[in-house]
Order: structure tokens, then C-alpha cells, then sequence
């Protein structure tokens, strides 16, 4: 039985470590983005009815 749960985590343990890294940097770069004004405002398109 231990067994098994050990090599479940050990199948498990190379997507966790993926999923850990990606969400790390998605948390570092976030603040930069909010930090830049926009240049202008944005341009809205009028429907065409």
C-alpha cells in the first residue's frame, strides 16, 4: 500500500514542480504590468447599425 502512494507522488511530483514554477513567475511579473500607465486612452469603435 505504501507502495503505491510513493510512486503515485513520485509520478505526481514532476507536474507539481511544473505547475509551483509557472505560477511563481505569473506572481512576479503581474505587478510590473499594473505599474505601466497607458500612453493614451483607450479608442472605442461605434457599432455599425
Amino acid at each position: 500500500m505504501l507502495k503505491k502512494i510513493l510512486l503515485v507522488l513520485l509520478i505526481l511530483a514532476p507536474s507539481a514542480l511544473y505547475l509551483y514554477i509557472v505560477n511563481r513567475e505569473d506572481k512576479t511579473e503581474a505587478p510590473a504590468e499594473k505599474t505601466v500607465p497607458p500612453s493614451k486612452p483607450a479608442e472605442y469603435q461605434t457599432p455599425d447599425h
